[in-house]
């Protein structure tokens, strides 16, 4: 049944190895079949035996190529090397894929040496032609020194490796060595003559003339090295294939012969192999049918004898199968109790209790597949939906736990590391500890959108669909699957932050989203932190107006910054003023540097809203005999600036960190919240890590963002990023007072688009004992060839020549200063409009990303997109409302991304 399996087409220049592949049934969720181009799947496997013919193999492998991006396959491409490895042509491939995929490649690469058959019955590879020859000649040849290293890998081993490589995230474009644990020529030797010795007596001579290998690669690290990446280690031992295989050739020597000549067989004609297989069905049969026959001779035959049994014979298979039917209901759903059993007490961060929980659910879902298998074939031959739908069942039960198992195993290592922080530990040691947690977080994500499709189509038993829609513990699978992607990126920081021969000096914002500003809010805090490799060297706390004492005179402030705080230099709480965080930190790393004489490697920002979190997840706190709460902190801060309270909390919840008396689970929840409403902001002085990261929600850098990925099979895409950023410079803490409702209003024209931000503010407490304005600097970022057309307040058109623009990383940045009248109610609009290079005829796409501005939360934000007269949407990216010729979404408070395709035809 191949219902719910992952389908993957194979083609190779070894005609036996492409059906070694189809006929695999390692993995049970994984179907392999014969390349045909008029069959479409998901995945396709290029198979090249280096051994074999290379003719006409470049030009196979571009047509495969091209197939398979015009089908939008992942493509994995294995070079099967024999007795060495032939560098060159690694190289050659290596290059001919890197050419073919350009920047955004297709193929896996994986290379592999030394691969066999679990039963060594064949000579169709290397390894296994090595052996048989020996075991048929009763001489082996080995090189002089015995010490020529090989690397035996399975078929299943390959088969399972596979399924990591295609499944997991970030595979794309690279390099995997796929190799067995080492073994040298002489121990191979020696296995096969003592096997042989047990069997057969002492005739077997080793002849140690060969030539000794001289290697240039270390294949034993590279084979490691992507173990490690992906957590995968073969499961098959050579030893015992290789005893178990010489047992038996050495009981049946005509099968040891007819094996040695199967090469040569294979090589014949489709037409030879076909008889052969029907050969062997019949043989089979007739056998079948002697044995019976030579049973029944020894039978009564007596018609009531016979009508006895047969009732009894059918008594009892209906016993057994109702007896089975109940096994397999009763053991599966228990299975699914315990499944979901192990996420709730996961999520408490009890792994222990969620360790016991799974292995029984693996325990009974073993007895009820079992008891299943039995029934299947009556239920498949009555009712085929119900049975392709228990199958499913099955595989839903073995990617939930495998989800699980992986889960577990993230856990366990992120707890490692949270308890190495604030002692030493070697840098190594994170290294490979973020390797192995991005690896799983991978598998789990694969695994999830295998549930999710699972779940999603009807393919599961009604009982099981209902009960992912109630259960809050199967809702929680999706949940996960949504924070895994964030949790994929923070994961690449453990090193920036932990490892690395130097200690790391890092310094951290905390900024009041009370009055706020374009990185969050003012900067109340400056954490200038020391670490070595965990260890914590030194931990200072400073006030914004401390570091401002050093720093006069030191850099001017920018022209707004000055009008509005009436002071020519820049101050420490004011250096946020660039919405761009990779320029604030530069900004910030200079002036700390300057002052403290502290060079920054890490700048990270974040605001109140974190502890805040924190305070909910801990139901409060006591400080100082007091009980403080999320809420009464939120006041401390709308009355002081900065206030005493957020430091004495910093420094509270940094000791829970660093004596870890807080748990990794309640930290985790709060940080991925708040990494997820974009309040986390992350910069390195490390370009590379820079690079790597940059183009991260958490590295907080504005740049023009590529068409939403749901819209990649439209030809004509029309991406457009914007930002609309406000800082208040007033010296008021408005947050919580000032009610802001933002309309993006997105009008799509043949040569333009037309942008309407309509802001309306609303005081919902009055502010007294103050007579001045309310000064806010709004910063918006348009596409390249924006024009700012019109500023309006209330029902008053504003001066264009009170902004500026200018170009910032491949964006229009307009700045524009606003004083509001207080306890007033306001309108402020922006219209803005960009001209297309192309006119727009349809069909075509346009793509929307809209950044959140760090700091702000709780704000209703609105994008209207009003589509042409002519046109109809074919594809939308996210649920929307919809009007004549309008979709309206409601923004979610995090940069989002939307998309819509758009057809001829009326709507």
């Amino acid at each position: 049944m191949d219902a719910g399996k992952i389908k993957i087409a194979v083609w190779s220049n070894n005609s036996f190895v492409e059906d070694s592949f189809v006929g695999q049934t390692s993995v049970l969720e994984l179907d392999f079949k014969e390349f045909k181009t008029t069959v479409s799947t998901p995945y396709f496997l290029a198979i090249i035996d280096l051994d074999k013919s290379l003719s006409n193999v470049s030009q196979q492998l571009i047509d495969l190529y091209s197939l398979a991006r015009e089908k939008d396959q992942k493509l994995a491409v294995i070079l099967l090397h024999g007795a060495e490895v032939d560098t060159e042509k690694n190289l050659y491939f290596q290059e001919l894929l890197g050419k073919m995929g350009g920047d955004r490649p297709l193929h896996r690469l994986v290379i592999v040496k030394d691969l066999f058959q679990v039963n060594l019955l064949y000579s169709e590879t290397y390894l296994e032609k090595y052996i048989l020859e020996a075991i048929a000649d009763r001489k082996i040849i080995i090189s002089v020194k015995g010490e020529n290293t090989l690397f035996p890998i399975s078929f299943s081993d390959i088969t399972n490796c596979l399924k990591k490589i295609l499944f997991l995230q970030g595979t794309a474009g690279k390099t995997f060595w796929v190799l067995g644990d080492p073994v040298t020529d002489l121990e191979i030797a020696y296995l096969i003559k003592k096997n042989l010795e047990d069997t057969e007596g002492a005739e077997f001579e080793i002849d140690a003339t060969g030539e000794n290998q001289k290697l240039s690669l270390d294949l034993n690290a590279l084979g490691n090295q992507t173990r490690a990446m992906l957590t995968w280690e073969p499961k098959e031992e050579f030893s015992s294939s290789l005893k178990d295989a010489v047992h038996r050739l050495s009981e049946d020597r005509s099968l040891l012969l007819t094996k040695l000549h199967h090469n040569q067989k294979q090589n014949g004609s489709p037409a030879q192999k076909t008889i052969e297989k029907y050969f062997r069905i019949f043989t089979k049969t007739i056998l079948t049918i002697k044995l019976k026959k030579k049973e029944i001779k020894n039978i009564e035959t007596s018609r009531q004898l016979l009508r006895s049994l047969f009732e009894r014979l059918l008594i009892l298979a209906t016993s057994v199968y109702l007896i089975l039917t109940v096994s397999f209901i009763m053991f599966t759903s228990l299975s699914l109790r315990y499944v979901e059993k192990t996420l709730f007490v996961m999520r408490r961060g009890d792994i222990a209790t969620s360790v016991k929980y799974l292995k029984q659910s693996r325990f009974f879902s073993k007895i009820g597949e079992d008891s299943y298998s039995a029934i299947s074939p009556l239920i498949s031959l009555i009712a085929d939906d119900i049975h392709e739908k228990n199958y499913n069942l099955f595989i839903f039960l073995h990617y939930s736990q495998s989800s699980l198992v992986s889960l577990q195993q993230t856990y366990q290592l992120a707890e490692s590391i949270y308890r190495t922080i604030g002692d030493t530990s070697k840098g190594q040691f994170y290294i490979d500890s973020s390797l192995a947690l991005r690896s799983n977080l991978s598998q789990v994500y694969e695994n999830l959108n295998q549930i999710e499709l699972l779940s999603g189509q009807g393919k599961l038993p009604k009982i099981l669909q209902d009960k992912i829609s109630s259960s809050p513990e199967f809702k929680n699978l999706k949940l996960i699957e949504q924070q895994i992607t964030d949790l994929l990126k923070t994961i690449e920081l453990i090193p920036a932050f932990l490892a690395g021969d130097s200690a790391k000096n890092i310094v951290i914002l905390f900024q009041n989203s009370q009055e706020i500003r374009s990185t969050g809010g003012a900067i109340d805090y400056i954490l200038a932190l020391v670490l070595d490799q965990g260890r914590v060297v030194s931990k200072n706390i400073y006030r914004s107006d401390e570091i401002d004492k050093l720093a006069v005179g030191i850099i001017s402030a920018p022209p707004f910054v000055s009008q509005f705080t009436g002071l020519s230099d820049w101050k420490m709480r004011d250096l946020n003023y660039n919405p761009d965080f990779p320029q604030t930190a530069t900004n910030v790393s200079w002036f700390i540097e300057k002052t403290l004489k502290f060079k920054p490697d890490i700048i990270m920002a974040m605001n109140d809203k974190l502890i805040s979190s924190l305070l909910i997840e801990d139901k409060g706190v006591m400080l100082q005999g007091q009980n403080i709460t999320a809420d009464s902190f939120r006041q401390e801060l709308r009355s002081v600036s900065p206030s005493s309270l957020y430091r004495d909390l910093i420094n509270y919840y940094l000791d829970g960190i660093f004596n870890h008396t807080r748990t990794l689970v309640s930290l985790g929840r709060v940080i991925a919240k708040q990494s997820d409403e974009n309040q986390l902001l992350f910069w390195s002085a490390d370009d590379n890590v820079e690079e790597s990261i940059i183009t991260q929600s958490f590295a907080g850098a504005l740049y023009p963002h590529s068409c939403h990925g749901g819209l990649s099979n439209v030809r004509t895409c029309i991406a457009q990023t914007t930002y609309l950023n406000e800082s208040n410079y007033s010296l008021l803490p408005l947050s919580d007072i000032l009610e802001r409702k933002t309309l993006h209003t997105v009008w799509l024209e043949p040569d333009i688009i037309r942008h309407e931000y309509h802001l309306q503010y609303q005081f919902k407490d009055k502010i007294t004992n103050q007579n001045r304005d309310i000064n806010e600097l709004f910063q918006i970022y348009a596409p390249q060839n924006s024009t700012l057309d019109q500023v309006q307040l209330d029902d008053k058109i504003l001066s264009l020549r009170l902004g500026t623009e200018q170009q910032d990383n491949d964006l229009k940045r307009f700045q524009f200063p606003i004083s509001f009248t207080l306890n007033q109610p306001h309108n402020l609009i922006f219209r803005f409009s960009t001209r297309l290079s192309n006119t727009s005829l349809l069909p075509y796409a346009y793509s929307l990303t809209e950044y959140h501005q760090p700091g702000i939360s709780n704000q209703y934000a609105e994008l209207n997109i009003n589509i042409p007269e002519t046109a109809r949407p074919a594809t939308i990216t996210s649920p929307v409302s919809t009007g004549p010729n309008s979709l309206k979404l409601v923004m979610p408070a995090k940069t989002t991304t939307f998309g819509v395709s758009l057809t001829v035809g009326s709507r």
